[in-house]
C-alpha cells in the first residue's frame, strides 16, 4: 500500500491574497491512497485531506471563518459526487463536480 502526504497532491490554492477564497483540487492518481495539507492564513487554517478506498474517494475540506472554497470533487464519467447539505453545486467538468462552501468542515465523496 502506497501512502503520500504533500501540498502538491492536496492542491490547496489561493484564489486571492489572504485566502479569502481558495480552491481545492485533489490529485488522486493511481498508487496514492491518501494525502493531506494545510496552510495557516490570516483567517485561520485552511486544510484538505482525502483518502481512496475501494474506488471511492473521501474528501474533507476545512474552511476558516471569513473564507470560501471552490471544491473540485473527482468523479468518473456519469457519476455524481455526494456533497453535504449547504454545499452549493456550481458545475461539472470532465473528471470533477465543483461545489462552493463557506466556513466549516465539509465532507464529500467522489470516485478514486
Amino acid at each position: 500500500m502506497k501512502r503520500f502526504s504533500s501540498r502538491a497532491r492536496g492542491r490547496l490554492r489561493p484564489g486571492d491574497t489572504g485566502y479569502r477564497t481558495f480552491s481545492v483540487r485533489p490529485d488522486a492518481r493511481a498508487g496514492v491512497d491518501w494525502a493531506r495539507t494545510s496552510i495557516r492564513t490570516v483567517r485561520g487554517e485552511a486544510a484538505v485531506a482525502w483518502s481512496a478506498v475501494g474506488g471511492r474517494l473521501r474528501l474533507t475540506v476545512r474552511v476558516p471563518v471569513g473564507a470560501e472554497a471552490e471544491v473540485h470533487v473527482p468523479v468518473a464519467e456519469g457519476v455524481r459526487a455526494t456533497a453535504p447539505g449547504g454545499a452549493e453545486f456550481l458545475r461539472s467538468v470532465p473528471g470533477f463536480d465543483i461545489h462552493r462552501v463557506g466556513h466549516g468542515t465539509w465532507e464529500f465523496t467522489g470516485t478514486a
